[in-house]
């Protein structure tokens, strides 16, 4: 008397499709990326996730080939609906870098980088500061499970081995991306303002006393300034960065759509 199978069909072949995305998830993911979170710890991440994804996308499942193009090419295609989840995501933490690079290009911050962890590359000491102050904002929001969330809506949205590379996909990544450089202009646009007007009094002033050496009293002012205005915007740079948070997540959805 045959016995109904307890592990499904295909159940392997798809548990390796959906641990492909969730791995390729990590690995562009905010905070997760970069050498400050080891390998190890990232697969042993990617497994769990994979583990409790799987029974809930059964009905997604495919029929996975055993030979190696056809394999491949499923390979290929849910590393990229991964990459895309972890990507679109990170767009706003570039975006808050690049703000911070501005404004500590504008007050002279980059005159002393360090080592982001998040992004293995060196960076000014605001950027820094914005990278940590984003990843903060976005544990607080939960944004851990929100990411989560939306790996298991890229399966009902984009179901294993469906990916389609169309051209209205590549229109919107790149209004995405062109989006992040607009996010970053916006955040930094008001300190650099300040810090422009603060160009302009100190130039008068050097106009209107020549014997004062502009150069030794302008950085300690202009630092003390964005050091001032850093403080006072502070609360409103909550409040964007949790609304671009929450709108990434909605472009990401909108995007998955569009394959």
């Amino acid at each position: 008397m045959p016995y109904p199978a307890i592990i499904p069909a295909g159940y392997f072949g798809n548990f390796f499709l959906v641990l492909v995305r969730v791995t390729a998830m990590i690995m562009a993911a905010p905070l997760l990326q970069g050498r400050a979170i080891p390998n190890t710890l990232k697969i042993g991440l990617a497994v769990l996730i994979s583990f409790l994804l799987l029974p809930i996308n059964q009905a997604h499942f495919a029929n996975v080939p055993l030979q190696l193009l056809p394999l491949s090419i499923l390979v290929i295609k849910e590393l990229g609906v991964g990459v895309l989840v972890g990507y679109v995501i990170n767009l706003v933490f570039s975006g808050a870098q690049m703000a911070g690079e501005f404004i500590g290009l504008q007050a002279g911050f980059n005159l002393a980088n360090v080592i982001d962890p998040l992004f293995s590359q060196s960076v000014s000491l605001l950027d820094q500061v914005y990278t940590i102050m984003t990843g903060l904002i976005f544990l607080a929001m939960d944004g851990q499970q929100m990411l989560i969330l939306a790996v298991q809506q890229s399966f009902d949205i984009v179901p294993i081995g469906s990916l389609q590379i169309t051209p209205a996909l590549f229109n919107q990544l790149a209004l995405l991306t062109a989006g992040m450089f607009a996010a970053g202009i916006r955040l930094a646009l008001p300190i650099i303002t300040a810090l422009l007007l603060s160009d302009i009094s100190l130039g008068l002033m050097a106009r209107s006393f020549p014997q004062l050496n502009i150069f030794i009293v302008g950085l300690p002012v202009k630092l003390g300034l964005a050091f001032l205005l850093l403080i006072i915007t502070m609360p409103a740079f909550q409040l964007v960065m949790q609304g671009f948070l929450q709108q990434g997540f909605v472009d990401l959805s909108n995007l998955l759509r569009l394959s």
